[in-house]
């Protein structure tokens, strides 16, 4: 199958994320293993009003570079998010795959009338992104757009 010319162009992938248990066993495991890292590893509780989609969550996550991309895990610790819901559905695992957009606004609206369901979303520290789940296929997409100012 040949690719669309009307298709919207990805830029290059930005990172890849998985879902944890527990972040400091598995950050040692893969550098243990395989030599990643540096980790940075923080936690984060978005303010409920920047929530777009969703309920409020609070995470632990850890990234590190993957060769041109990032490596993102993620530990929910508190609340209903995506992240608890998946590590209880799943186990651990490969959640989505991220991609940094300057035409955010265009992306969501091309993904919804193609029948994509934004699952979580929010607007912090100078940051806007979402997750999409996507059919056929199952993907998760997150997109993040850097915001000016």
């Amino acid at each position: 199958m040949s690719a669309n010319s009307e298709a919207t162009a990805l830029p290059p992938l930005y990172h890849i994320s998985a879902v944890v248990k527990d972040i400091d066993e598995t950050t040692e495991f893969l550098s243990s293993m395989w030599g990643l890292g540096p980790w940075h590893i923080f936690e984060h509780t978005p303010q409920k009003d920047t929530i777009m989609v969703g309920e409020p969550f609070s995470i632990k996550l850890a990234q590190t570079k993957l060769g041109a991309t990032m490596l993102e895990l993620i530990q929910p610790l508190e609340g209903k998010s995506v992240w608890s819901e998946f590590l209880k559905t799943h186990g651990e695992g490969l959640h989505h795959i991220a991609f940094s957009v300057p035409n955010w606004d265009e992306m969501v609206s091309k993904l919804k009338e193609r029948g994509g369901t934004m699952v979580a979303g929010a607007i912090n520290e100078g940051i806007r992104w979402c997750y999409f789940e996507t059919k056929p296929g199952g993907i998760v997409v997150e997109f993040e757009e850097r915001l000016e100012g």
